[in-house]
């Protein structure tokens, strides 16, 4: 996967390179990696102009295709091209958010990203492709692919473990996923698992602020235990 190291200043889809096939009004963003913006055109040749065969999953943002991209004029990868759909109430901010984020983590159990498309209503994500689908594919879904056993199930709930730490303590800013579930979470050739759709995480504050104190709050409890408390958090 080409990723291009760089300090950039860019707009989606209002820079004066893209205003003609643009008129969301984001803010101009510096982000510490610069990637791909693709045209409607480059991902409409790469994924058959969105033909159903190319079809590999959808979910609440709407359709993701499998589709090949030359990338840099050198290098031809097989990629995740993920297509808001028009009928499905997305708002803006959490395609932005999620562009964003994923220009700031680099982590191997979290899913790269390759580019975007911001072209009129359209608003377009390029992920790394991930061969073996996602495990709610593996769990739910009755294939004639193997079952998963219980030493790959463990190993996929440490890998996922460990991308959520990496999330919560890695970065300047806690990252709170807050869609963690077998259809985000993905796996690649190996049956390594990433964690994807990062569109309504929040960021918490930065480690070097004080923290905020957690409340608590003694609560009886139920008939039976008579005597004894629970402590509960109140977050």
């Amino acid at each position: 996967m080409i990723r291009r190291m760089a300090l950039q200043c860019f707009c989606f889809g209002c820079s004066k390179k893209h205003s003609s096939s643009s008129k969301r009004p984001y803010q101009t963003t510096v982000l510490e990696e610069l990637f791909h913006h693709f045209s409607l055109a480059d991902l409409r040749k790469a994924t058959n102009n969105f033909h159903e065969n190319n079809l590999i999953g959808r979910g609440g943002f709407g359709k993701v295709y499998e589709g090949c991209l030359q990338l840099d004029h050198v290098a031809t990868a097989v990629v995740a091209v993920k297509v808001k759909s028009i009928h499905i109430y997305y708002k803006p901010k959490e395609f932005k958010n999620e562009i964003e984020l994923l220009c700031q983590l680099r982590h191997p159990n979290l899913i790269s990203l390759i580019g975007f498309c911001v072209h009129k209503d359209k608003e377009i994500i390029v992920y790394e492709y991930m061969s073996n689908g996602s495990l709610a594919d593996r769990l739910f879904e009755s294939d004639a692919r193997e079952p998963l056993s219980w030493k790959k199930r463990l190993e996929i709930c440490i890998g996922v473990a460990r991308g959520l730490h990496y999330l919560h303590s890695g970065l300047k800013r806690t990252i709170i996923h807050r869609n963690i579930k077998p259809a985000n979470i993905l796996l690649d050739d190996n049956m390594e698992p990433k964690i994807s759709d990062l569109g309504i995480s929040v960021q918490g504050a930065l480690f070097t602020e004080k923290p905020k104190p957690i409340q608590v709050r003694a609560k009886e409890t139920f008939t039976g235990f008579s005597g004894n408390c629970f402590i509960v958090l109140v977050i």
